[in-house]
């Protein structure tokens, strides 16, 4: 951001006497950044009514701005983030001839392409694949099969090219856009995966639980949704996974051994996944112990004669919050034949008891 500010900057302060194009798409870039003050974006409106106002694709005269990808797409970024309807009909003319003239060129075509879809038009496939990518992730354009994985083995590996730091900005984009939507989960197609991520992140949700030492505002009760048991912690859970899994079920039953009727806590049936609660509200080695005990014979019982069922994540609530403990204590749980995830969530300290 500081070197598009200095480039406004140099473009609001150029004395000469015309701005040239290059000035008039750094102001551009602004404005879609959301970095012109009103004095500049009166600038833009103007030098982008005298840039309409040039002829372009004159004879004998060397083609600049006519086939630079970067300024051609900022210039069309400026057009489109003014608030009111600004004469395009010349961009989008010299963008069409500009297209022809850098076919052979993929990334200066694929920026012209980019800066046509900018002003509406469709059905334009964007390349190169990390060109696409950094588009999409700012709202232009469409991606193709492929265009994902292609783009990020390119941010990632640092495949060579030719196309100056514009292109380097593009990686960054890449890099960025993809890697927060590592942490991401696609609800329409959860995974086991995914499942282990949000009941990972659930202390991170508790930040906001109702727990209060005093009245919030003058017409309500002080309010504590405390977790008192297990049945407490299963709600949680219910509540944070109702959403995303619609066949979650609660108190699935399972068949019966002997005498024994066993029934696990909560199950995903499309995971093929079970989830087994437990409150640990005594300190030390042996409850530790006892727990792991627990967590074992429940694994053994519940997958020893179901078909529909093959893993076991274990969700403990540590009322004491021995989070010195946890490490050992998860490395310990997650050995136990049929677990593939503990997750241990320490009684957080907004919550601390009277």
């Amino acid at each position: 951001m500081f070197r598009l500010q200095a480039a406004v900057d140099e473009a609001n302060h150029f004395t000469g006497q015309a701005r040239h194009p290059e000035h008039v798409a750094a102001l551009g870039y602004g404005a879609r950044a959301s970095r012109l003050t009103p004095q500049s974006l009166q600038i833009l409106r103007n030098e982008v009514d005298h840039l309409g106002g040039r002829s372009f694709f004159a004879p004998g005269r060397p083609l600049r701005f006519e086939v630079d990808g970067i300024a051609l797409l900022g210039v069309a970024l400026g057009i489109a983030s003014l608030a009111e309807v600004m004469e395009q009909s010349w961009l989008i003319r010299l963008l069409e001839r500009s297209a022809q003239e850098v076919v052979s060129d993929e990334w200066q075509l694929g920026l012209v392409r980019l800066a046509r879809r900018v002003l509406g038009e469709q059905g334009l496939r964007i390349v190169p694949p990390d060109l696409a990518v950094a588009g999409f992730s700012h709202g232009v354009g469409e991606l193709q099969d492929g265009d994902r994985a292609q783009a990020w083995k390119m941010a990632v590996e640092f495949s060579p090219h030719n196309s100056g730091p514009g292109r380097d900005a593009v990686r960054l984009a890449v890099f960025e856009s993809e890697f927060a939507r590592l942490g991401q989960i696609s609800i329409a197609n959860a995974t086991r995966t995914d499942l282990v991520t949000l009941l990972q992140n659930i202390s991170r949700g508790m930040k906001r639980w109702t727990f209060e030492h005093e009245k919030r505002t003058a017409n309500s009760a002080i309010a504590r949704w405390d977790v008192e048991n297990e049945y407490h912690v299963q709600n949680l859970l219910w509540t944070v996974l109702a959403p995303v899994f619609p066949d979650l079920d609660d108190e699935e039953n399972l068949p019966s051994i002997g005498q024994k009727k066993p029934r696990a806590d909560l199950g995903v049936p499309s995971l093929r996944t079970l989830i087994e609660v437990k409150f640990l509200r005594d300190r030390g080695q042996r409850a530790l112990a006892k727990l792991i005990e627990e967590i074992a014979a429940d694994a053994s019982l519940y997958l020893s004669r179901t078909a529909d069922y093959d893993d076991i994540v274990a969700f403990i609530w540590d009322d004491c919050a021995q989070t010195k403990q946890h490490h050992e204590l998860k490395s310990g749980i997650e050995q136990i034949m049929g677990v593939s995830a503990a997750i241990i969530l320490p009684r957080p300290s907004s919550m601390k008891r009277a």
